[in-house]
């Protein structure tokens, strides 16, 4: 029927704008053809009920953002994969902390000295944090578990008088996003700017200020008149979350993707439970055929009667009753069902399935290696796309500025280089070797080795110094000391090392025939 109203009203126009029907005819012919070349964008059977909200912007997606938060922390609080699943991204991503050095690069060694003594002052103990609890690891792995598990995390600049007595007059204070008003909605501002889900833009779009609560609006002690919402300036401001679409501004929980199927897996595993218990009753039911047994629970001398079954027991039954034992159902299935469901988890919140459920049984090395190499892509992409440039590179600089501000007598503070902990090794004698072999053949240096490990080059250096001078001056020989062992643990004898090859002449001969 729609067809032919189409060519009819292609046939009436025809003669009175032709040139908008030919646009008109083009167009559906166009999306009749992207319809049999790609079978999602048709529309059929297979295609009833899809969801197509995803027309939207990132942010009218987002409208959901407190309701997911709520389910997600209730699963965090009581299942106990989704707990597993956020302490592994937690410990993965920060692990011991993601330690901050003064780039070499930058500023003078004068500068380099002081920043590195103030910030290991400030960030190495809780002068750094607001509630004076963790140290700037601690708030790391704060700030990451706030991220995943609601979606996003708010950091806010607190300065701190000299007389405060800390390294940095400078405090971070950790909350979580029901602090933005998220009333403050499609709000259009003086000088062409708008407020959006409680972020405040300018004209041209940049964050100028975030609209908060003065206390968490869920909190028992806090009236409605009393936390209204007031605007901070969003230089005092960080706003952690993954970004995942062009021109998002706010971040939904990392549980999203698997909210229902956690809680589908907790019904499920009830069920089986429950199935599990009955299964383990045994039952039996009786039968009066003719109507002239004693009632249950009555005995009498000439014909007791047993209500329970004991084990070895032998009963003669009372004339006219039978007795059928019921056959309870058994749980076969549950772990089949579970692992699917289990994987599929894991996958949507990108850790591996051993992480998550603690099961390492039957899993050959190499699969073993390949399941944590992806995950560990990912890792490092929370943290190289997210935790650095979002929160750490960040607070250095406002570390740099208090301290400036606090006597630190430098005229440009250096920028900073971040060392993540590194993957735990999976087969530590195996990987040491290809580090030996990697170094041999200069494919990597000395310092990205130890870089790679997680350690900084030059302190580790100096701490080498520094202990062979001490196992020298008592006269202590291991086998980890290169100068005075061989690999194999035999003393190494100076005037038996290897000369030094002669250069290699024109004819390629020169000292190695």
């Amino acid at each position: 029927m729609t067809t032919r109203i189409g060519q009819w009203l292609d046939r009436l126009s025809s003669a009175l704008a032709p040139v908008w029907t030919l646009r008109r005819r083009r167009a559906r012919i166009a999306g009749e053809l992207m319809q049999r070349h790609y079978e999602a964008a048709a529309t059929g059977r297979r295609t009833q009920g899809w969801n197509r909200a995803g027309s939207t912007d990132a942010n009218a997606a987002n409208s959901g953002l407190a309701r997911l938060r709520e389910v997600a922390r209730d699963l965090v609080r009581n299942n106990s994969y989704a707990e597993s699943a956020l302490s592994t991204i937690v410990d993965h991503a920060v692990g011991w902390g993601i330690v901050a050095k003064p780039n070499k690069k930058s500023g003078t060694a004068a500068a380099r000295n002081q920043a590195e003594d103030r910030w290991k002052a400030w960030a190495e103990t809780t002068a750094c944090d607001a509630d004076g609890r963790l140290d700037f690891a601690g708030i790391q792995k704060l700030v990451m578990r706030t991220a995943v598990e609601s979606g996003e995390v708010l950091i806010r600049r607190r300065w701190r008088r000299p007389e405060d007595g800390l390294p940095i007059p400078l405090q971070l204070q950790v909350l979580e996003p029901d602090y933005l008003d998220s009333a403050k909605d499609g709000v259009t501002t003086f000088g062409g700017g708008r407020i959006m889900q409680g972020i405040e833009f300018n004209a041209i779009g940049q964050r100028v200020a975030y609209w908060l609560f003065s206390e968490h609006p869920g909190s028992l002690f806090v009236g409605s008149v009393a936390n209204a919402s007031r605007s901070i300036p969003a230089s005092e401001i960080l706003h952690v979350f993954k970004n995942g679409r062009p021109g998002q501004i706010r971040g939904a929980s990392w549980f999203a993707p698997v909210t229902l199927t956690l809680k589908d897996l907790d019904d499920y595993e009830d069920a089986a439970l429950m199935k599990q218990k009955i299964a383990a009753c045994l039952a039996a039911i009786t039968t009066d055929v003719d109507g002239t047994s004693p009632a249950l629970g009555t005995t009498t001398v000439e014909a007791p009667t047993v209500d329970m079954l004991e084990p070895g027991m032998i009963h003669n039954l009372a004339a006219g009753r039978s007795v059928t034992v019921v056959d309870p159902p058994s749980v076969n299935e549950h772990d089949a069902y579970a692992k699917t469901v289990l994987r599929k988890i894991a996958t949507g919140l990108g850790v591996t399935y051993e992480d998550l459920t603690g099961d390492y049984g039957n899993m050959p090395f190499s699969a073993a290696r390949m399941s944590r190499l992806r995950h560990w892509a990912r890792v490092e992409d929370w943290r190289w796309r997210m935790l650095i440039p979002q929160f750490c590179d960040p607070v250095w600089a406002w570390a740099m500025q208090a301290a400036i501000v606090g006597g630190m007598k430098v005229d440009v503070a250096p920028a900073a280089e971040w060392t993540p902990q590194p993957p735990a090794m999976l087969d530590p004698d195996a990987e040491a070797r290809g580090y030996k072999t990697a170094l041999r053949i200069g494919a990597i240096t000395w310092a990205d080795m130890v870089r790679e490990r997680g350690y900084d080059p030059d302190a580790q250096l100096a701490e080498i110094d520094e202990w062979n001078k001490k196992f020298d001056k008592i006269g202590a020989i291991f086998d980890g000391d290169p100068r005075k062992s061989t690999e194999q643990g035999q003393p190494r004898d100076p005037a038996k090392a290897a000369p030094a090859l002669a250069p290699v002449t024109p004819n390629g001969n020169g000292g190695h025939a």
